[in-house]
């Protein structure tokens, strides 16, 4: 009896540890090339995305006023500046105290890159990540380090790295699959996903080759490319992660909405795959 009992309270855990991973899927807006803003939003919503993301800093007021009465949110703003010589963040990127108060109310998050700058040290990416990490906390917001192939912040361990020691607790980092193949083509996948413990908050994806090289082998949609996304997902939900995921869409060729559905329609299969695996 109490054999049947474990076993049962087994499966109850088990299918409910696999049903709580459900991320939210978003789309990076650089693949949303469908016009005005208000037949964007109808085109994802109809597709079944869960939000915008990586937002550029462009009309942001009207576009901010048009996905809240949507329902549509913007779950990220994609912005960053160069670091170095103590110069003042907002010489160096006006656009970032600009933008983010917009955000003020909503559940939105910073993806900032740190690019290469006059003075390339750790010291002073940590002043620039502290100084939008303070401008983010007073409108009640996150901030993850994006890693981009070619910044002074490029890999995960460099966002977690940074993040630590920013000491500011609405600071995270984020993981890119087609810069981590761009940049770290040998590297471990499981061991670098761990090492950013809980400090990874966002993720993105795209369709990818394992052994690509050009952004058009390592950003395809999700349907293409030899990386194995099942298994990624199922890394993703074995560590904890709980956050986004969001669809890089740099560049990729074709219709636009032909290759949103063909993604969003592989993005549901390999998440049902994941969670029986």
């Amino acid at each position: 009896m109490r054999a049947l009992i474990l076993a049962l309270l087994f499966t109850v855990v088990s299918g409910f540890g696999a049903a709580k991973f459900a991320p939210e899927f978003f789309v990076f807006e650089n693949g949303v090339r469908l016009g005005p803003t208000d037949n964007q939003i109808k085109v994802l919503k109809e597709l079944g995305f869960d939000s915008l993301g990586s937002a550029k800093p462009h009309d942001l007021a009207e576009r901010i006023k048009l996905h809240h009465e949507s329902g549509l949110r913007i779950s990220s703003l994609y912005i960053g500046g160069k670091i170095g010589g103590g110069r003042d963040m907002k010489i160096i990127n006006p656009a970032i105290p600009a933008s983010i108060p917009l955000f003020k109310g909503h559940d939105t998050i910073i993806e900032l890159t740190v690019q290469r700058g006059p003075s390339n040290t750790d010291e002073d990416a940590v002043k620039f990540v502290r100084e939008v990490a303070d401008l983010a906390k007073e409108s009640g917001l996150r901030v993850v380090l994006y890693p981009h192939a070619g910044f002074y912040v490029d890999t995960l361990s460099d966002a977690v790295r940074i993040a630590k020691l920013s000491g500011r607790d609405n600071v995270g980092a984020m993981f890119n699959l087609c810069h981590f193949l761009k940049v770290e083509p040998n590297a471990d996948l499981q061991k670098t996903l761990e090492s950013a413990g809980d400090l990874l908050w966002r993720v993105s994806t795209c369709g990818a080759d394992t052994d690509g090289k050009s952004w058009s082998q390592l950003i395809q949609t999700l349907d293409r490319g030899s990386f194995d996304q099942v298994t990624f997902l199922k890394l993703l939900r074995e560590i904890g992660f709980s956050g986004d995921i969001g669809l890089q869409c740099y560049a990729i060729r074709g219709d636009t909405k032909q290759n949103l559905n063909r993604s969003i329609a592989a993005w549901r299969k390999y998440l049902a795959k994941s969670r029986k695996e």
